[in-house]
């Protein structure tokens, strides 16, 4: 672009050059320049690997529900899965050196916030270049079918590729769904991190096992594994989890939310398969109806408080009960409807004067379909529905258990004889009852055995002593009669001995039987859907697992999940009626198949009784030691362990071993730690004690990961990343290293930051604009009278005061502004620069980036020229990051291009780092598999101490782990951190 253009567009510019908006818009345009040339040029694989998804990117992060890098991704991966895979489902192998050309040449987009791109678009472009040399991989992904008879499968794969209901699902589109998965780039949701860090870890990095996985749980509907003799199965998880759906949001009643909820793509997706909007209205009109239902759903959403938190899924649910004109009552009501009325809308149709309620189930029916077809479209968007599902199969794994009695369903059960209201103690009573019962009928036997045997030996001595033949006669008569007699109360008293035998032993032979017919029958799996418990957003929740129940059927399609205590009841109900001819028939019950009967007619009637459930409970929390809730089924919501559902940490160790089918838990280093230096020594000594054969392989391999873990989150440690791999490779001392190498650099950084008052003037201002508008006014006029020069650390205690101690800087019991938030600023904007150095800043920046030719620094100087006198309109100073948006900007503007083959966010921020213009590059270690953050040690710049952060890929912005300083300071050492330092443990 043209100078005299660029000074155009920048006189026409209506915000700062400090404003987000400023790169932003700039951006936009220069997409829409490329986009033009794009549709003139007419190539359709360059247009797919260059799509910037601008309007859509840009909507997304002024709603800020969901991350716009998920959705770039999984648009992507979508759209050039259904290029790859032809309709009759071959792969178009011809295709891919193209693509791989275009993707490399459009690798990395330099758009806002793209630097959390890159590693989605490197991930691509490494599954599309194995699909070009590796041909097993392509023979792998041909032999994948589409699913038989397993209609959860067959949803998946429509989710997958948002497939309308009623096409049927072929072999294409099941190649096409598993593509996108392995294209799509795997993150954690809240409570899955157990399972994530190894699914990651699998997906990346060992495709053939990924492929392999995926090709049995679509034709088998499950996951094997064997080791130690046993086999472990589990079945595909029928959920992909909740997406962003349970993303709280803080309104304040009475204000336009900052985040402007009306424009997210996702909830305009959801809106319309709700019905609550029409679909083909243009972009413009949806965003006006969104906003017109949401801002009535949040006039009416917990009336009379003054702030709420609300999240998407509550926000679909009350736009569309306002649609079809419902309450939560309504929904209530409906779901308590007689299970045994069939067709029950109807019937209460025909009843005279009862039109309205049958209108509200009509509309309470329809609600269910709805909403669930509104949750679908709004995850679709940031989720791959296949790879997810994949993940969470994955997931059942932490919970395997060869042996029953270790399950939760066991504990309440209570086939102890000594635990009231429990099976055991109905089996046991009935038994006693029937043993006593033989044991007085053997006594009996016994006592009439014996008066007729004295009289059949007096008879033998009458035979003997007989005085005539015919007295001998007479008396042998009597005496055959007795004998007989006798003979069959013996055969009696002998069958009724043997009978008590087999009662004496029957109560463990019953337990036995179960004990191995129950797994049969019922499985714990995860849930991905459970969201019992809350917790913080960097804070892993407990891992929901539930019950499911088989019937008895090994297609998993068939197999139910356990949502509550009638589900419950019906399921034990349903196993012990199943299994009663299988019981009966078994060498145990032989010759009192009839009293066995009436023991399981027993067990059934006590698991009717309310008795069970309420003592299930008791045993659920002795089991667990947790505290018994009085009376709890009427206080259900105050459990969280329930003999159906329940929450656990979820074992990674466990999964580990399952999953990899090894029989012994993973080899693993750990400890607690008492400082954030402490933790980064024990990490790189970690690494330097490991065999020289495992180091080669992190040295060749940057992104190669190992399984690690906090006390609270498991994730991916990266020793292959340039300053970790650096710093095991030194034989200095670990500490000295660190702290001359990162800790002394950082520090020194930060003590030479000096704030003139121009400076600090214009560092309150940036504050200002990163609090709510209602409280901007009382921040400036609080900080009115700030004078004087001000090191960083001084600066930050005068602004951290007032939010902590000033009401009028505060919103209920929280300040506006945390000190995390504080410090996460100053780390981005940090050090400020005079206006007047910016054309020398971005020089020095440029001339140091790969790939820019002489022609277009000369351009760039150019526009520079132009930059300045607007740059000059606003304050006196600028931001770090302003900088690197400049730069960024100016970039896009003279090449006209807004995707290159060099990552210029990464250098960017290096040379900005390496030339003093940013804060020193933060000590990166791991991948979070959050979102979009990695972990890595920084040196605040508000107090020079080093700290854990999350931090961007480049490392120019970040947050501080604040609410782990738990695991951080040595006040909990009941758990460590800790590292699976054997790879090929858990690497096929």
């Amino acid at each position: 672009m043209e100078a005299d253009k660029i000074e155009q567009l920048l006189s026409e510019m209506e915000v700062s050059i400090e404003d987000p908006r400023f790169f932003q818009t700039l951006f936009a345009i220069t997409a829409n320049l490329r986009k033009h040339r794009d549709v003139r040029d007419g190539d359709n694989l360059r247009k797919v690997c260059a799509e910037e998804y601008e309007e859509l990117s840009r909507r997304m992060d002024r709603s800020r529900i969901q991350e716009s890098c998920s959705a770039r991704n999984i648009l992507r991966t979508r759209r050039l899965a259904n290029l790859l895979i032809s309709e009759d489902g071959e792969i178009n192998i011809s295709l891919l050196p193209i693509l791989i050309k275009h993707l490399k040449t459009y690798l990395y987009s330099i758009g806002p916030d793209r630097q959390y791109d890159s590693k989605r678009q490197e991930h691509i472009l490494h599954v599309l270049s194995l699909l070009n040399t590796n041909k097993e991989l392509v023979i792998l992904l041909k032999s994948i079918s589409r699913p038989y008879q397993h209609k959860y499968a067959d949803q998946i794969i429509r989710d997958t590729l948002q497939l309308d209901p009623q096409v049927a699902v072929t072999d294409a589109h099941a190649r096409r769904a598993v593509l996108s998965a392995w294209m799509s780039y795997l993150r954690q949701n809240v409570g899955s991190c157990f399972a994530t860090a190894p699914a990651i870890l699998v997906q990346a990095e060992q495709p053939e096992l990924f492929l392999t996985d995926i090709r049995e749980i679509l034709s088998t509907g499950r996951l094997k594994r064997t080791f130690g003799g046993i086999e472990y199965s589990v079945p595909l998880s029928t959920s992909w989890g909740a997406g962003e759906l349970k993303k709280q949001f803080f309104v304040v009643r009475g204000e336009e939310p900052s985040f402007q909820f009306w424009l997210s793509p996702s909830l305009t997706a959801a809106f319309e398969k709700g019905g609550i909007l029409a679909e083909g209205i243009s972009i413009q009109r949806k965003a006006q109806k969104s906003k017109q239902i949401i801002l009535k759903v949040l006039h009416h959403f917990q009336e009379g408080k003054p702030y709420f938190l609300i999240s998407p899924e509550e926000l679909i649910r009350e736009a569309l009960l306002l649609h079809l004109g419902l309450t939560l009552q309504d929904l209530i009501n409906y779901e308590n409807r007689s299970k045994g009325m069939f067709h029950g809308s109807l019937v209460i149709q025909n009843v005279p004067g009862e039109k309205s309620r049958g209108t509200k189930a009509h509309a309470a029916a329809q609600f269910f379909t709805r909403f669930e077809n509104a949750k679908s479209a709004f995850k679709a968007l940031t989720d791959n529905a296949l790879l997810k599902s994949w993940e969470f199969t994955l997931a059942s794994f932490a919970e395997t258990k060869a042996n029953f009695t270790r399950w939760n369903l066991y504990a309440s059960l209570g086939f102890a004889p000594e635990e009231g209201g429990g099976i055991g103690h109905a089996i046991y009573s009935l038994i006693k009852t029937k043993l006593d019962e033989s044991n007085l009928k053997v006594q009996e036997y016994q006592s009439e055995y014996e008066v007729l045997f004295t009289q059949v030996k007096y008879l033998e001595s009458r035979i003997k002593n007989a005085s005539t033949e015919q007295e001998v006669k007479w008396i042998k008569v009597e005496y055959q009669s007795k004998a007989n007699e006798l003979s069959v109360l013996q055969e009696l008293r002998d069958e009724a001995h043997l009978k008590a035998r087999r009662f004496a032993d029957l109560f463990q032979s019953l337990v036995d039987m179960y004990d191995i017919l129950f797994p049969t029958y019922f499985q714990e799996v995860y849930d991905a859907d459970m969201h019992d418990v809350t917790t913080g957003p960097y804070d892993d929740s407990p891992a929901g697992f539930r019950l499911l129940f088989k019937h008895g059927r090994s297609n998993t399609a068939q197999w139910t999940q356990i949502q509550n205590q009638d589900e419950f009841i019906d399921a034990l109900v349903a196993f012990f009626i199943a299994t009663e001819s299988e019981i009966r028939s078994s060498p145990a019950a032989e010759g009192i198949d009839r009293e066995v009967s009436e023991i399981i007619s027993a067990i059934v009637a006590q698991i009717r009784t309310r008795e069970f459930l309420e003592t299930a409970f008791y045993r659920m929390a002795i089991a667990h030691n947790t505290r018994i809730i009085k009376d709890p089924l009427n206080h259900l919501e105050q459990i969280e362990k329930k003999p159906w559902v329940y929450t656990s940490g979820g074992s990674m160790s466990t999964l580990v071993s399952a999953y990899f089918a090894r029989e012994q838990k993973p080899t693993e280093v750990s400890r607690w730690v008492e400082s954030p230096m402490e933790l980064l020594v024990f990490l790189v000594d970690s690494i330097k004690q490991l065999p020289p054969k495992i180091q080669e392989e992190y040295e060749k391999a940057q992104n190669k990961s190992m399984l690690m873990h906090s006390p609270t989150h498991a994730f991916l440690l990266k020793p292959g990343y340039p300053t970790f791999k650096q710093s095991w490779h030194e034989e200095t001392y670990t500490y000295i290293w660190l702290r001359d190498n990162f800790l002394k650099i950082g520090q020194n950084f930060v003590e030479s930051i000096l704030l003139d008052e121009e400076a600090v003037s214009t560092l309150l201002e940036l504050v200002a604009l990163q609090l709510p508008p209602s409280h901007r006014h009382y921040f400036r006029k609080t900080f009115a009278h700030l004078y004087g020069r001000k090191g960083v650390a001084e600066l930050r205690n005068l602004l951290l005061h007032p939010f902590e101690s000033d009401r009028g800087l505060r919103l209920g019991n929280r300040p506006v502004f945390s000190a995390e938030e504080l410090d996460s600023y100053l780390y981005t904007a940090l050090p400020l620069f005079p206006v007047y150095q910016l054309e020398q800043r971005v020089l020095e920046i440029m001339q140091k980036l790969p790939g820019l030719s002489l022609t277009v620094l000369k351009k760039i100087k150019t526009a520079l020229e132009k930059f300045d006198p607007f740059a000059r309109r606003g304050r006196s100073h600028l931001s770090a990051r302003a900088l690197q948006e400049i730069c960024k900007a100016i970039l896009c503007l003279v090449t006209e291009n807004t995707a290159f083959p060099y990552d210029y966010h990464k250098h960017i921020g290096r040379a900005a780092q390496e030339l003093g213009y940013a804060m020193p590059l933060p000590f990166i270690f791991a991948d979070t598999n959050w979102i979009k953050e990695e972990f890595g040690f920084v040196v605040n710049p508000g107090t020079a101490a080093i700290e854990l952060w999350r931090v961007d890929p480049i490392g120019t912005t970040g947050a501080p782990m604040k609410s782990w300083e738990m695991w951080l300071n040595g006040t909990r050492k009941d758990l460590d951190w800790g590292i699976y330092t054997r790879p090929y443990e858990y690497y096929k």
